[in-house]
């Protein structure tokens, strides 16, 4: 008797568990299909001013100052010399590879091109073709080139 109650309770658990993994398998796809769906149905193929909008400047990390980043996750996006040898236009450098941008932020961007790919380097965010590598568009993201932009565009 004991031995089928005991039973009973491991086939109890591994239902519970197994219903657990589908429900999060689900909400996962569910997430990603919404996601992926426009209601205009077009994809951008540069970035936009919407793009720009979705980084934090100026915000406190484990006390000290960020310039830009994303502080809701107390990310900070430090300058690197590395984002002066890539240009629009040219193939992404071989020597550096390509890191993917952070999920939660590649999240918040308009939808882009299935041919493209969204990169950070340093202060940088770049779009290029995932094939070719070749350098679509790159929206610096640092503090003191987006005041210098913001002052430009006022006039």
């Amino acid at each position: 008797m004991l031995i089928e109650r005991t039973q009973a309770v491991k086939y109890n658990i591994d239902y519970i568990l197994t219903g657990l993994a589908v429900a999060a398998i689900g909400g996962g796809a569910l997430a990603l299909s919404a996601h992926s769906s426009t209601a205009s149905g077009s994809v951008a193929t540069q970035f936009t001013a919407n793009d720009t909008a979705v980084f934090d400047r100026n915000f406190d990390v484990a006390d000290r100052n960020c310039d830009v980043g994303l502080a809701a996750q107390e990310l900070c996006f430090e300058r690197t010399v590395l984002e002066d040898r890539i240009e629009v236009g040219e193939a992404f450098p071989e020597t550096m590879y390509p890191l993917a941008l952070e999920w939660r932020a590649n999240l918040a961007l308009e939808r882009k091109a299935e041919n493209l790919k969204t990169v950070r380097i340093g202060q940088s965010i770049i779009l290029m073709e995932r094939n070719t590598r070749l350098v679509v568009d790159k929206m610096d993201l640092s503090g003191q080139r987006h005041a210098d932009a913001d002052t430009t565009a006022a006039g």
